[in-house]
C-alpha cells in the first residue's frame, strides 16, 4: 500500500525487525475512528520504536482482514490485540480471527499463531463470555499497560506459547484466561439451588488469584487526542482530546462511573496544548470525559477556546451544569441541539439511581439553550430501572410535554419554527461492578408495554420516540452479566447462524433467563469477581440499597474519601480537582 495514500496522522513503519502488533476494532471503520481509546492505543504502541501498530477493522466485503497501513493479513502479526467497547462485538472478534485463518479458540492456537489479547472498557467489566478465544487480556489503561507488555514480549521471545502464556500472567495487569479453571452452577430452574453462580475459579501455574486493574494515578501530563484525521468517521468533523477520566456522581447503573474511578484531571495548560492543535487543522475542539461538566477547568478552557477563534463541542454535560453562558458558548460554536440525559422520568426515580435534579431544572436547561439560539432537545432516558412504575414512564413524557409547551411553544410563536423533541430510551442493561449489577433486566413483555404507554402519549404531539429494541438489550444483558458459558453461543451463532446470536440461542443448552432475569443475590460469587478494580462488595451492596430506597449519595470527595474501598485519601499521587489558574 503507498504510504501517500494513508489518512493524514497515520503511521507507517517498515517491518525491519520490528514486533507486528495487528490493533483491531471488530466493527467499522467509522465506528473505530470515534473511539478515542483505539487513536490513544495506536499511538501508545507506536511510540515505542521496535513495534509497528497498524489498524485492521471488520472489512465490508466479506474478505479476509488486511492492516491499512500495510495491506498485511492478519495472521501476518506477532500479535492480535482487540479493542473491545462494547458487548455487541463480541461476535464480531470471532469473525474477524475466522476469516483470518485463526482458530478461534485459544487453546487451538499454538507457535505458528500470533498471541490474541484484548483490552478497552467492555473488558474491564467482564472478559469472560469471550474469554476462551483470547490468550490474554490487558485489565486497565493502556499508558500502565503497553509499555510493560511489549518489554516482556522481547524478553520472552521465541519461548514455547503454554510457558510464554505463564509467565505472561505474572505480568500485572494480565489475565490469562486458559491458566484458570471454572466451574458454574446450572442455568436451569432448580439446578444447583444454594450453590450461587460460579462454583469454583482456581487459578493454576503461578496465576494470581485477583488481577489487578491498572491505572494512571496522575493524569495531569497526559495528553491523550485523536491521531488520525478520519472526516468519514463518527464525529468526524471533531479534533478529539480527553478532559478527565472516571466520574465523581456514582451513577448507580454506570460501569464507567466505577472501573474508571478515581476521577482524575489533565490540567489545564496541557489542554490548552492540544486545543491548539485541532483549531490549527481547522476543526471543532471535542472536550472527551464521562462527565464534561466535572471538568475544574472547564470555563477558562471553554474561554481559551473561543479566544483562539475555535469553537467546542462537550461529550456530556451535566443537566444541572448548563447554564446561560455555557450553553450561548455551545451555540456560538455551531450547536443547534441541546441533549439532555435525565435518565428517568420523576424526581423519585432519578434518587434511586442517584441522580438529584429536579424536573423544573430539566425544563430550565433546555430553556436556557433555546434563549441561546439552539433550536432542538433530544432526551436521553432509561426504562425498565429497578422500582420503576407507570408513573415514572409518564413522566418522561410529562418532561417533554413540558419543555414542549413552556419552551419551545412561545419561542415558536416568535420565530414561526417549531423545533423538534427526541426521546431516546435504553432498556435498562444491569451492568457488572454497579450498585445494580445484581438486579434483573425488565422482560420484553413489561418493556413492549412501557413502550407502548409512552408512543401512544407522545406521537398524537408530534413527539419522536426511539426506544432500543428489547431483543436486542437483553442480548447486551446476556453478554453483559454473562460467564464463559456464553462462548459455546457466540461460536454456535458464528458457525451455523451466520452470526445471529438470537436464533442460536435456540440450540444452546442453557437458560438466558438465568443471566438476563434472575436477580442474583448479593453473596453469590460473581463470575467478574476475580477483577480487582479496589471497590468492595460491600459498598456496591450498601448503595444498592440505598438506591432501591430512593436515598442519594453525595459526590465522591476524592482527598478524603475511602469510602468504595480505593482508599483514594490514602494516594497524595493522585491529581483531581486542583485550582485552576486562567
Amino acid at each position: 500500500m503507498d504510504p501517500t495514500s494513508l489518512a493524514r496522522g497515520a503511521i507507517r513503519k517498515e517491518p525491519g525487525g520490528r514486533l507486528g502488533v495487528a490493533l483491531c476494532y471488530p466493527n467499522a471503520e467509522r465506528l473505530a475512528m470515534a473511539n478515542l481509546g483505539f487513536h490513544a492505543v495506536y499511538r501508545l504502541f507506536n511510540d515505542d520504536p521496535a513495534t509497528r501498530c497498524e489498524r485492521v477493522f471488520l472489512p465490508e466485503d466479506g474478505g479476509p482482514p488486511r492492516s491499512v497501513e500495510s495491506g498485511t493479513p492478519l495472521a501476518g502479526f506477532d500479535v492480535v490485540a482487540f479493542s473491545l467497547s462494547f458487548e455487541d462485538d463480541f461476535i464480531h472478534l470471532l469473525e474477524l480471527l475466522d476469516r483470518a485463518g485463526l482458530p478461534l479458540r485459544a487453546a487451538d492456537r499454538d507457535q505458528r499463531h500470533p498471541l490474541v489479547v484484548a483490552g478497552g472498557i467492555a473488558m474491564q467489566i467482564n472478559p469472560e463470555p469471550v474469554a476462551p478465544f483470547l490468550d490474554a487480556v490487558l485489565v486497565g489503561e493502556g499508558e500502565e499497560l503497553v509499555g510493560p507488555f511489549l518489554a516482556w514480549l522481547r524478553v520472552q521471545a521465541g519461548r514455547p506459547r503454554g510457558e510464554l502464556l505463564r509467565e505472561l500472567a505474572r505480568l500485572p495487569g494480565t489475565y490469562v484466561p486458559g491458566l484458570y479453571d471454572v466451574e458454574y452452577a446450572g442455568t436451569r430452574a432448580g439446578a444447583g439451588a444454594g450453590a450461587g453462580w460460579v462454583t469454583r475459579f482456581q487459578p493454576r501455574d503461578g496465576a494470581p488469584e485477583r488481577v489487578v486493574r491498572r491505572y494512571v494515578a496522575d493524569l495531569s501530563k497526559v495528553a491523550t487526542s485523536r491521531v488520525i484525521e478520519s472526516p468519514g468517521a463518527q464525529f468526524g468533523d471533531l479534533f478529539l482530546t480527553e478532559v478527565a477520566r472516571g466520574c465523581l456522581w456514582g451513577c448507580r447503573f454506570c460501569a464507567a462511573g466505577f472501573v474508571q474511578r478515581p476521577y482524575r484531571e489533565v490540567d489545564l495548560p496541557t489542554l490548552r496544548g492540544e486545543v491548539k492543535k485541532g483549531i490549527a487543522a481547522g476543526q471543532r475542539v471535542g472536550l472527551v470525559g464521562p462527565d464534561t461538566s466535572d471538568y475544574s477547568g472547564l470555563d477558562p478552557l471553554t474561554c481559551f477556546i473561543g479566544d483562539q477563534g475555535g469553537t467546542f463541542s462537550p461529550s456530556s454535560l451535566r443537566v444541572d451544569a448548563i447554564t446561560p453562558l455555557l450553553a450561548g458558548r455551545m451555540a456560538a460554536g455551531g450547536e443547534r441541539s441541546i441533549t439532555l440525559a435525565p435518565e428517568a422520568g420523576t424526581p423519585r426515580l432519578r434518587e434511586v439511581i442517584n441522580k438529584d435534579f429536579s424536573d423544573d431544572r430539566i425544563v430550565q436547561a433546555a430553556a436556557d439553550a433555546m434563549a441561546a439560539g439552539m433550536q432542538h432537545v433530544k432526551l436521553y432516558f432509561m426504562c425498565g430501572l429497578p422500582t420503576e412504575t407507570d408513573e415514572d414512564v409518564l413522566g418522561m413524557a410529562n418532561l417533554a410535554i413540558r419543555i414542549r409547551e413552556e419552551v419551545m411553544a412561545p419561542r415558536a410563536r416568535v420565530t414561526g419554527r417549531m423545533g423538534r423533541i427526541t426521546l431516546s430510551v435504553n432498556p435498562f442493561v444491569p451492568k457488572p461492578w454497579t450498585p445494580f449489577q445484581w438486579q434483573p433486566m425488565h422482560d420484553k413483555k413489561c418493556l413492549e408495554g412501557k413502550r407502548k404507554l409512552l408512543t401512544n402519549t407522545l406521537r398524537p404531539l408530534g413527539i419522536d420516540v426511539d426506544f432500543m429494541s428489547p431483543r436486542e438489550a437483553a442480548l447486551q444483558a446476556l453478554f453483559s452479566r454473562g460467564d464463559r458459558r456464553c462462548a459455546d453461543l457466540l461460536e454456535l451463532a458464528h458457525r451455523e447462524f451466520e452470526g445471529d446470536v438470537g436464533r442460536a440461542l435456540r440450540r444452546w443448552p442453557h437458560d438466558p433467563d438465568f443471566f438476563v432475569l434472575r436477580e442474583a443475590a448479593v453473596e453469590e460469587r460473581l463470575p467478574w469477581d476475580f477483577i480487582d478494580h479496589g471497590l468492595t462488595k460491600a459498598f456496591l451492596a450498601r448503595e444498592q440499597r440505598r438506591g432501591l430506597g430512593a436515598r442519594i449519595t453525595p459526590k465522591c470527595a476524592v482527598e478524603t474519601c475511602r469510602a468504595c474501598g480505593l482508599g483514594c485519601a490514602d494516594h497524595p499521587e493522585l491529581k483531581t480537582g486542583l485550582p485552576v489558574v486562567a
